[in-house]
């Protein structure tokens, strides 16, 4: 589709030279965490009702573009728009991306993937300076994580459009204990920001995963734990129960999944490059997922190509903590094509088939 492809979002602004983050700074940076934990006092679950779900269904979108910020508009209007996620919200409204290293796009968020959200919010009437940008990076090589925003190009973006920005790692935590959960008896710890926030918009990259098989929207809630939680996670024990478990500690309101590349880990080079060209977006977890990994089957993505999407364990497990279905029976799936390229439909077709539904609806 001939997108570019940037080695660094900093080098978009002359004579700025990226931070340095580095394996070794970043690990130093975590074992500070790890031994200095935040305190996290425990406080009530909060829920919310699914903003874009109906009673018996999720609403989700699938677009194919040739512009990164048309698809992902064209995608919130086809679940109704982004007013009915800001009528009545006073507060603030948190946009979650995937910053766990500073590699840029598809390893991590795009920056302009921020940039239309937090548009498409300011359009719909909410605060600029009420929208929250909020993350914490990984311990492999993102901590500290304002040196990761900043090279990711996103920092840019918050003072372009007078958003906030919100370093976990450097705020206040608190703990919750979802009572579905079982594989955090002591609870899970989440950053403050998270809790409070009236809303939480998610903004995942699509790609396999050596632990998780895949992650797109679920997986994102590792950036939502500490370093402790981290540890436990990673203990070698029940990996993904716990994973999955993350996403009964906050609600979800907006997911918008970036699938406009994305990395095959294949051949001839793992870091191997597709190019679907579709963004994915819905009010629940559960169903954007499912879409998203049947796209990386169809595109023989490592860890996932070998598995029917219903048979994936995230999926299975997620199901049964109640927090949405991979069924596209259980979906409102509407589509749009803003290319030339006629075969999308067929592409669609194939991933609602995947995820056992009739095809013969849209026939």
């Amino acid at each position: 589709m001939g997108l570019p492809y940037i080695l660094h979002p900093n080098q978009w602004r002359q004579g700025v030279n990226p931070l340095k983050v580095t394996h070794e700074s970043s690990m130093a940076e975590y074992d500070r965490l790890l031994k200095n934990p935040p305190s996290g006092p425990l406080v009530p679950i909060k829920t919310r009702k699914g903003i874009y779900d109906q009673e018996d269904a999720s609403n989700a979108s699938m677009v194919h573009h040739e512009d990164r910020s048309q698809g992902i508009r064209a995608a919130v209007k086809l679940l109704g728009g982004m007013k009915p996620l800001v009528d009545g919200v006073e507060g603030e409204i948190l946009i979650k991306p995937n910053c766990n290293t500073d590699d840029p796009y598809p390893r991590d968020t795009h920056p302009n993937t921020i940039r239309t959200i937090a548009e498409l919010l300011i359009e719909a009437g909410h605060p600029a300076e009420k929208i929250v940008i909020g993350e914490i990076s990984g311990r492999y090589r993102g901590l500290p994580t304002r040196h990761t925003i900043e090279n990711l190009g996103i920092k840019q973006v918050a003072e372009d459009l007078g958003l906030q920005l919100s370093y976990f790692d450097e705020e206040s935590w608190v703990t919750v204990q979802p009572p579905e959960s079982t594989a955090w008896p002591i609870g899970i710890k989440i950053p403050k920001r998270v809790y409070d926030a009236e809303r939480i918009i998610l903004t995942p990259i699509v790609r396999s995963h050596s632990n998780a098989v895949f992650t797109v929207s679920m997986k994102l809630a590792v950036g939502m734990i500490d370093a402790v939680g981290r540890e436990w996670l990673h203990d070698g024990t029940d990996f993904m129960q716990k994973m999955v478990e993350l996403n009964l500690a906050y609600t979800a309101d907006l997911i918008i999944a970036d699938a406009t590349r994305m990395y095959t880990g294949r051949g001839p080079t793992f870091t191997s490059i597709v190019e679907p060209g579709v963004i994915v977006a819905g009010g629940n977890r559960v169903s954007v997922d499912a879409i998203c990994v049947a796209l990386m089957k169809m595109n023989w993505v490592a860890r996932v190509s070998n598995t029917l999407v219903l048979k994936q364990e995230q999926l299975i497990i997620a199901k049964q903590l109640g927090l949405g279905s991979s069924q596209a029976s259980k979906m409102n799936l509407r589509s749009m094509n803003l290319t030339s390229d006629a075969s999308y439909d067929d592409i669609f077709k194939a991933i609602y088939e995947e995820l056992g539904g009739d095809i013969n609806r849209f026939t």
